[in-house]
């Protein structure tokens, strides 16, 4: 019967579920450990400029709890994209397709931080760039967690799946040009000509997102 969930159904198998309930251990900690992580995620997406004392204060790349963010966040991404290319007809499913969007995912965050912090040391200024690296990373994350009702319902609301999806997409699109909008207005606050603003995020950003969309789609 269409919209019944089959037992065979590679968006609801039980690693999905165990996956799941990695990401809900990851918030429920952060929930405990440092609950006013909530709210700069959420402060920080409605600021268009991270103020200096959240920069010195509030984002530590050491803190345990930003780092179980950021890897909920990409695990809940890689979960979407391995729903997307499961719906799309991609042959192959499970684990393996899992663990390779995953580490697309890793790969992906792991070069914008190191381009980063080469464009640092090359121009040796800094010019918004490590403020421009922990919005990127606060905006992932609160974009994994808007990600999160998405996907549990792909997964266990198969009727839902067609219309969802696209959504997902939308909001991951948004955010993304959102991301790239705060980079110009971070930019432009320190004094960064706009033109070099732009060759960073055409170099850097937005070539690389269309070769993966046009590989993803051919």
């Amino acid at each position: 019967m269409e919209g019944t969930l089959r037992i065979n159904d590679p968006l609801s198998a039980d690693w999905v579920t165990g996956i799941l309930l990695l990401v809900f251990v990851l918030l429920a900690y952060t929930n405990v450990a440092s609950p006013k992580k909530w709210r700069l995620l959420w402060g920080s997406m409605f600021t268009l400029r991270l103020g200096k004392q959240v920069l010195r204060e509030d984002v530590d790349p050491q803190d345990r709890t930003l780092i179980g963010l950021i890897v909920a966040a990409m695990v809940l991404l890689a979960l979407f994209a391995y729903q997307v290319a499961v719906v799309s007809g991609v042959p192959s499913s499970g684990l393996l397709l899992f663990g390779r969007s995953l580490l697309f995912v890793v790969i992906a965050l792991i070069a914008q931080v190191l381009l980063l912090n080469l464009v640092g040391v090359l121009f040796r200024s800094d010019g918004g760039l490590m403020e421009y690296l922990y919005t990127m990373l606060l905006i992932t994350i609160v974009l994994g967690v808007v990600l999160l009702p998405v996907v549990m319902l792909v997964a266990y609301r198969p009727g839902l799946r067609f219309a969802l999806l696209p959504l997902g997409g939308a909001v991951v699109a948004l955010s993304v040009l959102y991301r790239w909008f705060r980079a110009v207005l971070i930019g432009v606050g320190e004094g960064v000509p706009l033109r070099h603003v732009f060759l960073y995020l055409c170099t850097a950003e937005i070539v690389p997102v269309a070769i993966a969309i046009h590989s993803a789609t051919h």
